[in-house]
């Protein structure tokens, strides 16, 4: 039986908005979020306004119709569980 061949996930830019098709908002729709970079095999977002990142499947990440960049300084370096701040 042939394999289907996958597409491969979505690689934003650093401080481009995507929609994470794994989260969703209280309405129901896909999160935004600014995407702050992959490690690990995860990706990195975090919420336009600021705040805490959450992490997402690459998979999962989703570019939008009409692209949005937000200037990000210094791309954020994901936080370890093992690190006090």
């Amino acid at each position: 039986m042939p394999s289907c061949p996958r597409m491969p996930a979505y690689a934003p830019k650093v401080g481009e908005v995507v929609r994470d098709l794994a989260h969703r908002n209280a309405t129901g729709a896909p999160t935004e979020g600014v995407y702050m970079d992959t490690l690990n095999g995860l990706a990195y977002l975090r919420p336009e306004p600021g705040g805490c990142e959450w992490t997402t499947g690459p998979e999962y990440v989703q570019r939008l119709e009409r692209p949005r960049y937000l200037v990000v300084q210094h791309p954020s370096r994901p936080r370890a569980n093992d690190t006090v701040a």
